[in-house]
C-alpha cells in the first residue's frame, strides 16, 4: 500500500497532508521516567510553572529519530504542491526539510510565549539562557535556586508557551499560516489531488479529519488515505475514493523511508 500511496503522489497535481495526535512526541515524552520525575519535584517545589520548559528540553532530545521519518516525508513530496496541517507540538517538522510556508500547525508550540492573561496579541521568544538554567536546575536533583519564571513585559503576567495547553490561547501564532493554507486550498479545485492522513484522531476532528474528508466529498478528482491503527474508518459518502489503512503512522513512515532510501 505504502509503494501505490507513493505512486499517487507522484501522480497527483497536489498534495494535501494530515499530521495527527498520534505522532506527537509530547505524549510519549509525558510517560518516560525523567519527565515523571520532575513533574513530582516542580511541583512540590512551586516550580510547576517550568514543566513546558522541562518537556521542551526533553523534546529536543526524543526528536532524533522521529526526524529522520519526517525527511522521507520531505523527500516524498519534494517537487509537488503541497500542503500540511498538523496537530503536532514538537516542532519537528520545521526541521524536517519540508517548507515552512507550506505548513500549518493550529495546536502551536514550544517555540513562541504568550501573556498568560492574553493582555496582548504579542509573541515573545523564550528568554536567552532560561533553557539551560531550567536544564541545570534538573540536573541538580531540582535543588538549589530556581530559575526565573518569565513575565509578561506588558502586564507582569506570566508567560507561557503559545500552544492549546494556554489557559487562553492566542490564536493569532498560526493565524498567518492558516491564511496560505486557505488560499491554498482554492488551488485545489477540480485538481488532482492525493489527500493524506497520517495518525489523525479525533481529538481536533474540526480542524483536520471532518474537513479533510469534505473536501474530498466536493473534489471528486480527490483521493485519501487514511492511517491510523485504530480510527481508520472513513465516511460512505467518499468510500469510492477513500481508503482506510489500519497501520499505526510511524509504522507507515518507517516504511516510507525505507523505500526511500532505496531509491537514493
Amino acid at each position: 500500500m505504502t509503494e501505490n500511496i507513493i505512486k499517487k503522489i507522484k501522480e497527483a497535481d497536489l498534495v494535501l497532508v494530515g499530521i495527527g495526535e498520534q505522532l506527537d512526541l509530547g505524549g510519549l515524552v509525558e510517560k518516560e521516567e525523567p519527565y515523571q520525575r520532575g513533574d513530582v519535584k516542580l511541583r512540590e517545589s512551586g516550580g510547576a510553572w517550568m514543566l513546558p520548559y522541562l518537556k521542551k528540553i526533553m523534546l529536543e532530545k526524543a526528536g532524533s529519530g522521529r526526524l529522520g521519518l519526517y525527511h522521507s516525508l520531505a523527500q516524498c513530496l519534494n517537487e509537488k504542491n503541497y500542503f500540511v496541517v498538523s496537530l503536532c507540538r514538537d516542532g519537528l517538522l520545521g526541521k524536517s526539510g519540508l517548507d515552512e510556508k507550506r505548513i500549518v500547525e493550529p495546536c502551536g508550540g514550544y517555540v513562541r510565549l504568550q501573556c498568560s492573561k492574553k493582555c496582548c496579541t504579542e509573541l515573545f521568544p523564550v528568554p536567552e539562557g532560561l533553557l539551560e538554567q531550567i536544564r541545570g536546575f534538573a540536573e541538580a536533583g531540582y535543588k538549589g535556586d530556581q530559575p526565573i519564571e518569565p513575565l509578561c513585559p506588558k502586564c507582569g503576567s506570566a508567560l507561557e508557551f503559545n500552544n492549546v495547553d494556554a489557559a487562553d490561547y492566542l490564536e493569532e501564532g498560526y493565524l498567518e499560516g492558516w491564511m496560505r493554507y486557505k488560499k491554498w486550498l482554492q488551488g485545489t479545485v477540480n485538481k488532482r489531488l492525493c489527500v493524506l492522513e497520517l495518525g489523525v484522531g479525533m481529538k481536533y476532528p474540526t480542524v483536520v479529519r471532518w474537513p479533510f474528508e469534505k473536501i474530498v466529498f466536493f473534489n471528486q478528482k480527490a483521493e485519501l488515505f487514511r492511517v491510523h491503527d485504530k480510527l481508520y474508518q472513513v465516511a460512505e459518502e467518499i468510500g469510492d475514493r477513500a481508503h482506510g489503512i489500519c497501520q499505526k503512522p510511524e509504522e507507515f513512515l518507517m516504511e516510507l523511508c525505507q523505500i526511500m532510501e532505496g531509491r537514493c
